[in-house]
Formats: structure tokens, sequence, C-alpha cells
């Protein structure tokens, strides 16, 4: 079942067609100029060939009744053998009804995973062999300066999420977005978060979180703000002070429990009985990273 990964690409293609074109052309495929590309609509099952010829997302050049080229982009994270099924039929289903240029584009941040897709796929229709077009992360640049973020937001989000295992990215993305209006910024880091891989949207949402006073999302408040607001309750009566400590160290258990780190009983009370704000705020960065809970005190 798609999920917010699959349903936010869809989402920021839509938001802006073109980006597809261009992402074309970092997977080696230069698209011909054509008409500005638009969004058509998906479900234009046709009963007479298959009930199942719904893509995930379909832009157009020309207009939506007789496009000129269609252009199909699919999002996938994993392995799935039915794709190998269901992508010709996508695009033959639109050639017989449109009789123009098709092409598919897949979105797959994971090398290992985008060597399946890649290639010819046979069918049992002679002489139809479908060659989607694979964006392999070597493809897509790695954003590394806010100032590249802020020219180019929507490749920053491609960035983040095919290369936010460097922190570098992240942290470029996060200060790039925010010098974007409010709205924009919204609605980018929503992109980015969405489309990361777990371990990047915490990193993501923790940089927000501390350095910039504002986790931006519901994703965040949910995820860090859970360990705050839990621990600012316990410590609201004693003080400002007591409730940012508290909320800190709720920081530090959430990030540990969220990453399967297991607790001794004595690094447990280790942080329970850490009064120190900024010690607290390290210990929760070094969970993003840290191998077993005994790096977290190194």
């Amino acid at each position: 079942m798609p999920g917010i990964w699959h349903d936010s690409g869809n989402e920021l293609f839509k938001d802006d067609p073109e980006f597809a074109r261009r992402l074309f052309r970092l997977a080696g495929v230069d698209l011909p100029p054509d008409v500005q590309l638009i969004p058509a609509p998906t479900n234009e099952t046709d009963r007479m060939l298959s009930n199942d010829l719904d893509p995930d997302t379909v832009l157009v050049a020309g207009s939506v009744k007789r496009p000129k080229r269609i252009i199909i982009v699919e999002l996938q994270q994993a392995w799935d053998p039915g794709k190998l099924r269901q992508w010709p039929r996508y695009a033959a289903s639109k050639w017989l009804r449109y009789e123009c240029p098709v092409q598919l584009l897949v979105i797959c941040p994971d090398d290992i995973t985008a060597d399946r897709y890649a290639g010819p796929i046979p069918t049992s229709l002679d002489g139809y062999t479908h060659w989607p077009t694979v964006l392999r992360p070597a493809r897509v640049p790695v954003l590394a300066s806010a100032a590249q973020a802020i020219a180019d937001p929507a490749m920053g989000v491609m960035s983040v999420a095919y290369h936010g295992a460097d922190e570098t990215v992240v942290s470029a993305f996060a200060a790039g977005i925010l010098s974007l209006s409010p709205d924009e910024a919204k609605k980018y880091y929503e992109y980015g978060l969405r489309m990361s891989p777990e371990i990047v949207r915490n990193a993501l949402e923790h940089l927000m979180a501390t350095k910039y006073n504002e986790p931006f999302s519901k994703l965040g408040l949910s995820y860090y703000g859970q360990g705050r607001e839990e621990g600012r309750e316990e410590g609201r009566e004693e003080g400002r002070e007591e409730g940012l400590v508290a909320g800190e160290r709720g920081t530090v258990l959430m990030v540990l429990k969220a990453r399967g780190l297991q607790l001794s009983d004595s690094q447990r009370a280790r942080i329970d009985a850490c009064d120190d704000l900024a010690t607290l705020k390290q210990w929760a960065e070094a969970a993003l990273t840290a191998a077993t809970a005994d790096d977290l005190f190194k």
C-alpha cells in the first residue's frame, strides 16, 4: 500500500511537472522540448483492456485530451516484481489510447533495487519490449550548500531523499528551505521529510527542533515533540529551565527507542540524573548515529 514517501513524490511532480523533464535529463534521457508538461488524470481505465492501468503520476505535453507526449512517473523504494508486468501495460495503454510517445521514469533511491528495475522488460507481445528510465543515486546531484537548495528546492528534495545520509546534505537542505517564503519552506520541508529514509528524517527533524527551534511539521511534532512535551509537562511546575531539560531528556529517550537501541539500567539512570541542557542536546544528536547505547556517552 502506498505510504507518505510514495504520495509525497507524486505531489511533488504534480506541483512542478517540468521537474520530471530535468530528472529524465539527469538519468541520461533528453526529452524533446515539445509543449510544457502539465498533470493529467491517472485513472483512465479502459475496461476493454484492463482494470489495472493506473500509474502513480501522469504528465502530458500539450493538452490532456490530445497530448503530444506522455510521461509516467513511478516511485519505488523496494523490489516489486509485479511492476515488471504493470509498467509495460501502463505505457502500452497510453500509447493505444493517444498514439503518441510514452516514457516512464522510475524514482528509486536504492542502488541495489534500481539495478533490478533497470534494463529491458520483455513482454509476451511479439516485438514489444519496454525500457523504463531509472533515476539512480549517482545521477542525482549532492546539494551540499544552502545556496544550492535555495536556488533549486525541488532538487534539494531529491538530494536529501537520495543522499540524506550525508549530514552536509541535511544541513544544506534545512538552511536553504528556511530562506524561502513560509509557505514554500513548509511545502518543500514536508516533501523532503516524507521522502527521506527514517534515519534521515530523524536527523532533519532534530536539526529543525534544536538549531532552528521549530519542528515545522506535524510529523516533527509527533516524533520530537512527543518526548519534549512529556518532559516539559513533568517540569512545568518547577519552572521553564527544568521543563527544557526534561523535554531534551525525553528527546534522547525517544530517539534511542525509535532506533531500537537498548539502555542498561545504569545508562538510563545516567540520563535521568543529567540536568545539563547542553549535555542532553549533545546526547540527542549522538543518538541519531550511535551504533550502540554505549556510543552515546563517548
